[in-house]
């Protein structure tokens, strides 16, 4: 119960805060992500032997202690790390410490929840709108357009295009992240890998969310100036998170392995093994067994 305000507050600002909803909206699902890990991996876990733990009783007690006392200073992140660790010390306490590090990837996956700070978050936006906007001043000099660029604003004859802060892809880099981490989690992958889609993600948002704001500004500049500020930025975000997932799935397509070859399977048990034809001795070979 103690917990309980923090969680409702944070389910309030993913569905109706404007601002908040916008970037987090997807942390809704993160729970319900952890929660198919632990169910897909059941009878693994299960089979784990359970003890007890006063060390993660303490845990529990400075998680505690932590959430309450970043609560009285209004420290949104240190009451999430004092949830989790609290969270953590529970596992520990109850179940043990193989339990523990069994479950590392839910709890851990837990940690995309938490709201970057305001000033994390203008450190990463600020340079995401400024590579957006640069990216769509060359495609429009690419195709001879007269541009002129001030600080996040491009202006072309008769049209002024302002690359918004909600415009910089930030809040589909968030979720594209999100979605690598659990792919990488659920899919069979080298680890090399792994740790490559989930960091490809950066590019990859850049990439969509540039072809977003020079896809805008060629429709506003020859078609209707109506699609620079037609598009709502919900829309305009379902759009660069559609084709940041498209670029993504082709990063892993192009880069995954194309046989994974199992480990101390016997010969006989390969896939593909039983469907190889007897090898049919010599005319020499069958001589020699007959006068055997």
């Amino acid at each position: 119960m103690l917990f309980w305000p923090l969680l409702t507050l944070r389910v309030h600002q993913f569905t109706e805060d404007p601002k908040l909803s916008a970037r987090y909206s997807h942390c809704l699902l993160v729970p319900f992500v952890a929660g198919l890990w632990v169910w897909d991996r059941w009878d693994r876990l299960r089979s784990l032997e359970r003890r007890t733990s006063r060390t993660g009783l303490a845990c529990v007690v400075a998680g505690t202690a932590l959430f309450v006392y970043c609560r009285y200073l209004h420290t949104n992140l240190g009451q999430h790390l004092g949830l989790l660790l609290a969270l953590s010390g529970a596992v520990w306490a109850v179940l043990g410490g193989r339990w523990l590090r069994a479950l590392a990837f839910p709890i851990g996956y837990l940690l995309i929840t938490i709201p970057l700070p305001k000033a994390w978050d203008d450190a990463l936006t600020q340079p995401l709108q400024r590579i957006a906007t640069i990216v769509a001043e060359g495609a429009f000099r690419t195709l001879d357009w007269p541009v002129y660029r001030v600080g996040n604003v491009l202006q072309l004859p008769g049209l002024k295009l302002l690359i918004e802060e909600q415009c910089s892809g930030a809040h589909s880099l968030y979720a594209l992240f999100a979605l690598a981490v659990a792919w990488v989690a659920f899919m069979p992958r080298p680890w090399w890998l792994r740790v490559v889609l989930v960091l490809s993600t950066f590019p990859v948002a850049l990439v969509a969310n540039a072809i977003r704001v020079t896809g805008t500004g060629i429709l506003a500049y020859k078609v209707d100036p109506g699609y620079a500020t037609g598009v709502s930025h919900s829309t305009a975000g379902m759009i660069v998170f559609g084709i940041g997932l498209a670029l993504f799935l082709l990063v892993d397509w192009c880069l995954k392995p194309d046989v994974f070859e199992p480990v101390g399977v016997p010969d006989s048990r390969r896939p593909g093994a039983g469907d190889q034809e007897p090898a049919v001795p010599d005319a020499a070979t069958r001589d020699d067994v007959d006068r055997s």
